[in-house]
């Protein structure tokens, strides 16, 4: 919707059928492998088609599709407290992809976590079983109902499409209410899932079994999701051989930038304050160095360059390390933390990297699908 809260018209209008081109024909076979894939693992169970184990009860699935995913989904919640709560009113033409990128970052988690419960069939039971004492139920309700939300958003987008001016204007009329939601929502649940890991911290490299984990988590995906909404913007308007937003990205990496210097500094005031072993030579501390200085303080000190602000080269590589260094991260909490508690080794099997590659694949083609087909953009709208 436009800035005054009035129905947009399109200007133009994307055909739903798009060029079958390899890259397409690529990701369709990679869902088709997927949807096979899952219904192998649904009907052999997790320990004939998973390669998880007693040490390493959550593996790919959790640490890619469930905490990779929903952090590089942050874009929606960061993006509607940018606008709407701090008024950066000229950030705006970034909010409607980043919604749809957050949404279907929300749809990988789902569809994640649902292939790797034991039970998956059980999925719903939290909604009538209550345990306010377990963390994973209010991440459960909070990721429930964020995802509500951002499908709610996607719905308006249907509605201005179809030119529904009275239903646009019923949810306009509500939308500050769906925005302090989501933001609220995400930022628990973002912060919460770090918090699962404090449930055994001593079993966890003190690198990262940290009372702060939650601050930290939230942190890092504020980075995931403002990374992924400049590589959006790049990627899509090459894509769509549209114009990227170059007027107001600049200045968006800017505060990408300062983002990531927070980040580090509470890092490192952080281990400080633990006392935690930092200099050694092991896995996990190389494993934590490439993590810190060379995906959070190194595309930091790009950003702080005007030329690579200004540089759309310079903008992919800077936020595409930053987004890597988030995904690392939550590789390393809830895998590489643990190298030295467990004397059992963990390697995704086939199933489980075909299942979250059909799932990235899938993400793809619906975004290509929703943006093709829904005012998205903001030269799809009229002035």
């Amino acid at each position: 919707m436009t800035q005054s809260g009035t129905t947009p018209e399109l200007k133009r209008w994307y055909p739903g059928e798009g060029k079958v081109t390899p890259f397409r024909l690529a990701l369709y076979a990679l869902v088709m492998l997927g949807l096979i894939s899952g219904a192998i693992r649904l009907f052999f169970g997790l320990g004939a088609t998973t390669n998880l184990n007693d040490a390493y009860p959550w593996g790919l699935w959790i640490s890619f599709d469930v905490l990779a995913g929903v952090a590089l989904a942050g874009g929606g919640f960061t993006m509607a407290a940018t606008i709407y709560i701090f008024n950066l009113k000229k950030f705006e033409p970034l909010l409607r992809p980043a919604k749809i990128s957050a949404f279907l970052g929300y749809l990988m988690f789902v569809i994640g976590l649902f292939f790797d419960l034991g039970q998956p069939w059980r999925i719903w039971h939290p909604m009538i079983m209550w345990n306010p004492n377990s963390v994973l139920f209010e991440v459960a309700w909070c990721v429930m109902l964020y995802t509500t939300v951002l499908g709610i958003d996607i719905f308006i987008m249907a509605l201005e499409r179809w030119q529904k001016h009275d239903w646009v204007k019923f949810f306009r009329d509500i939308y500050l209410v769906l925005v302090v939601a989501g933001v609220i929502l995400s930022t628990l649940h973002q912060s919460s899932l770090g918090a699962l890991y404090l449930l055994l911290p001593e079993k966890m490299s003190d690198l990262w079994a940290s009372r702060a984990i939650g601050p930290l988590f939230f942190t890092s995906a504020v980075i995931g999701g403002m990374s992924m909404i400049i590589l959006e913007s790049i990627i899509s308007a090459w894509a769509y051989k549209r114009k990227p937003e170059m007027d107001i990205l600049p200045s968006f990496a800017k505060g990408l930038g300062l983002v990531l210097l927070v980040y580090f500094a509470m890092k490192v005031t952080d281990l400080y304050a633990r006392g935690a072993t930092v200099w050694s030579l092991d896995a996990p501390h190389l494993a934590f160095y490439f993590e810190l200085f060379g995906c959070v303080a190194f595309p930091a000190l790009l950003l702080y360059f005007h030329e690579v602000r200004n540089s759309q080269k310079g903008l992919l590589w800077a936020a595409g390390i930053a987004a890597f260094g988030v995904v690392f991260n939550r590789f390393n909490v809830s895998l590489t933390s643990y190298g030295g508690y467990r004397t059992f080794s963990y390697f995704p099997s086939l199933v489980e990297i075909i299942i979250t590659l059909s799932l990235i694949a899938g993400g793809i083609l619906i975004f290509d699908f929703l943006t093709k087909n829904l005012p998205v953009y903001k030269s799809e709208l009229a002035e």
